[in-house]
C-alpha cells in the first residue's frame, strides 16, 4: 500500500501533470446518443471519422466500443454510458496540458456538431433519466459493476452511465503524505467552484452539484474522504478492506475484500482490480488523481488546472493554503456539493484559494503555466467564483 505513496523520485520531474475530461453527447433535443446501433444518432462513426482525419490509432476491444490512441500519447475511449473520456498524456507543464486537452476535445465538438449532435462538458445527463440510457460497454468489469451498485440504490447506475468529470492528476512529491491530505483537505472547494449539474432529468436538483451527490451515495464504503494524516498509509488501506467486493468472477460480491480474504484465496490481481474500483475523492495510485470537478467547458480548462498546480506545486503556497483549509472534512465536502458557493464560508474560502493559486501560479513560472493561461483562469475567477457563481449557474 505505501507503494502508492511514494515519494516522487528526485531525478524525475516533480511538476508532472495530467488530466481526463468526460464529456456526454446528446442529439439536438437533447436525446442520449448510443455509441452504436442500426440506425439513427450513434457516436462510433462520427467519432471514428475524426479519429481518421486526426490520425489516432484505433484499438479494439473485444465486441466492446474501440478507444484510441492520440499522437501527442493521449487516449480517447468510451464511458459506461457512452459519455467520451480525454485522457491525456503526462504533460510537463500546465500549458501544454491545457492546449492538448482543449485540441481534442474542441476537434471532437465539431465533428458532433457537423452531424448535429452536442458534445456536451456537463457533470450529469440534464435532459434524461436513468431509464434512458442504457449501459453500452459490457465488460466483465462495468458488467460486474452493474449488479453491485443496482442491489444498493439507484445512484451508482446513474453515476456509470449519466456523469461526467473532470480529474486532475499530479506527482505525489517529495512529501507525499502532506500533498494526501491538502488534496482532500481541497476537495469540497474544487467541487463547489467547477459544479455544474444542478439539472437532472430536466428537474432542478437539491444540488449544486448533483453528479457529486451521486458520487458520495453509490457505496458508502468506497467513497468520500479516507484520509487519516497521521498515519495515511494504513488508513488508505483500512479504506480498501472495508470496501465492498464487487468483483468477485461468480457475481457474489462480500460485504469486504477482507471478508473475502478470510473466506476465500483472492489473488494479488483480485487486489489491483478492486483498489481501481475505490472512488474517494483522492485517488492515491503512484500519483494521485483528485476527482472532485463537474465536467467543464474545454474553454474553461486553465481555471481548475491552474487552480490545483497552483496550490500544489508552490511550495509557500501550498504550506498558506493548508492553513487556511485545516484538515479535511467531510462535512465541508457534503455542503461544498449541496449549496456549492452558496454557502457563505466556503465562498469566502474559495475566493482566498483561488488567489493563492494565481499566485503560486505566478511563482512557477511562464515556461510552466503562460500569462495567457493565467489570464482564462483569472477571467473565470472574476466571472463565476467571486460572484458566488458555478457553470452550472448558467443553466438554471
Amino acid at each position: 500500500m505505501e507503494s502508492l505513496f511514494a515519494p516522487t523520485r528526485v531525478a524525475t520531474n516533480v511538476r508532472g501533470i495530467g488530466a481526463e475530461l468526460e464529456l456526454i453527447p446528446f442529439g439536438p433535443g437533447g436525446e442520449p446518443v448510443p455509441v452504436q446501433v442500426g440506425t439513427g444518432l450513434q457516436s462510433l462513426p462520427v467519432l471514428r471519422r475524426a479519429a481518421h482525419r486526426a490520425r489516432w490509432v484505433e484499438t479494439s476491444a473485444d465486441g466492446d466500443p474501440p478507444s484510441w490512441s492520440t499522437p501527442n500519447g493521449g487516449r480517447v475511449s468510451f464511458e459506461p454510458g457512452g459519455q467520451i473520456e480525454l485522457s491525456s498524456a503526462r504533460s510537463e507543464t500546465a500549458s501544454s496540458l491545457i492546449r492538448d486537452l482543449r485540441c481534442t476535445s474542441e476537434l471532437l465538438e465539431s465533428a458532433f456538431q457537423s452531424e448535429g449532435m452536442l458534445l456536451e462538458a456537463v457533470g450529469v445527463d440534464p435532459y434524461n433519466d436513468i431509464a434512458d440510457v442504457s449501459l453500452q460497454v459490457h465488460r466483465a468489469r462495468y458488467e460486474r459493476m452493474t449488479r453491485y451498485f443496482d442491489s444498493i440504490g439507484r445512484s451508482g447506475a446513474r453515476m456509470m452511465r449519466q456523469t461526467a468529470s473532470l480529474q486532475i492528476n499530479v506527482e505525489n512529491g517529495p512529501e507525499p503524505y502532506e500533498r494526501w491530505t491538502l488534496l482532500n483537505a481541497l476537495a469540497p472547494y474544487v467541487t463547489a467552484i467547477f459544479a455544474s449539474s444542478a439539472i437532472y432529468a430536466c428537474e432542478q436538483t437539491d444540488h449544486s452539484s448533483y453528479r457529486a451527490h451521486l458520487w458520495r451515495t453509490l457505496d458508502t464504503t468506497r467513497t468520500g474522504l479516507p484520509v487519516n494524516p497521521a498515519d495515511p498509509a494504513n488508513a488508505y488501506l483500512d479504506f480498501a478492506l472495508d470496501a465492498g467486493a464487487m468483483m468477485r468472477e461468480n457475481g457474489a460480491g462480500y460485504s469486504s475484500f477482507a471478508e473475502w480474504m478470510r473466506m476465500s484465496d483472492p489473488t494479488l490481481e483480485d487486489w489491483r482490480l478492486h483498489l481501481s474500483t475505490l472512488f474517494p475523492e483522492v485517488r492515491p495510485r503512484g500519483y494521485f488523481e483528485l476527482r472532485s470537478a463537474d465536467a467543464i467547458s474545454p474553454a474553461h480548462l486553465a481555471a481548475p488546472i491552474s487552480f490545483v498546480v497552483g496550490l500544489i506545486y508552490d511550495e509557500a503556497t501550498s504550506h498558506a493554503a493548508s492553513d487556511m483549509v485545516g484538515a479535511p472534512d467531510f462535512s465541508t465536502l457534503e455542503i461544498a456539493g449541496r449549496v456549492g458557493l452558496g454557502d457563505p464560508a466556503i465562498r469566502h474560502t474559495a475566493i482566498e484559494l483561488t488567489d493563492l493559486a494565481l499566485a503560486g501560479c505566478e511563482s512557477l513560472g511562464d515556461q510552466f503555466i503562460s500569462a495567457a493561461d493565467l489570464d482564462a483562469a483569472a477571467d473565470f475567477f472574476d466571472r463565476y467564483t467571486r460572484q458566488g457563481r458555478s457553470p452550472g449557474d448558467d443553466r438554471t
